[in-house]
């Protein structure tokens, strides 16, 4: 390759790392959304039955870098009326806490629940599934 070549390859170059840096600059909140969001991890899902009613149990860790309140949960799509939680703050989960969500839901061996948990504000922050 000429020296001609080689000079194109690097203005193209830094056509793309101009372009790049003023979207960051002029779009921040793309970036910035990411490392922000609101997360529960699911570590372990299980399904039981405590006192003769199913369970689905959910052993969650706030990996994010936000408070977590739980409001809604849905199993398959349908909101679920029962659900507590036993983090040290029932259902609000503090960055780094760690604790389950119980739900009261009838379940059947050999079947794919979706679990999806939303918090106070709207924000999905578990998007889990398992099969019991």
């Amino acid at each position: 390759m000429n020296n001609k070549g080689i000079y194109i390859i690097l203005i193209i170059f830094a056509v793309l790392a101009a372009s790049s840096f003023t979207y960051y600059m002029m779009n921040p909140l793309v970036i910035d959304s990411i490392s922000n969001m609101k997360e529960l991890t699911v570590t372990q899902m299980e399904f039981t039955t405590l006192s003769d009613t199913d369970v689905i149990i959910l052993l969650v860790r706030n990996s994010g870098k936000f408070s977590v309140t739980v409001d809604v949960v849905k199993i398959n799509g349908e909101i679920q009326n029962k659900f507590t939680g036993d983090s040290i703050h029932g259902l609000t989960f503090q960055p780094g806490d760690s604790g389950t969500i119980i739900i009261e839901h009838d379940w059947i061996t050999g079947t794919k629940y979706a679990v999806s948990v939303f918090d106070s504000d709207g924000t999905l922050v578990i998007g889990y599934s398992d099969i019991a």
